[in-house]
């Protein structure tokens, strides 16, 4: 389980599953995350920082580590 914190509104961070997401769009409000559950948040980033904020894989964003 990759757990990364992302912005999401108002400046309130937000802890997402990023295994858990299905894709990215960006609109007018920012980048929207969607998941497989069928929820979102809206991220108010431009989607080239969304997506390397979920991609910074640094030892304290990978909180629990699967065993292989």
């Amino acid at each position: 389980m990759k757990l990364t914190v992302v912005e999401n509104e108002n400046g309130h961070m937000t802890v997402v599953n990023s295994d858990h997401i299905t894709f990215l769009r960006q609109d007018a409000y920012g980048t929207s995350v969607h998941f497989t559950s069928g929820e979102y948040i809206v991220c108010p980033q431009n989607m080239d920082v969304v997506i390397g904020r979920l991609q910074d894989m640094k030892p304290e964003s990978l909180l629990i580590k699967a065993k292989a």
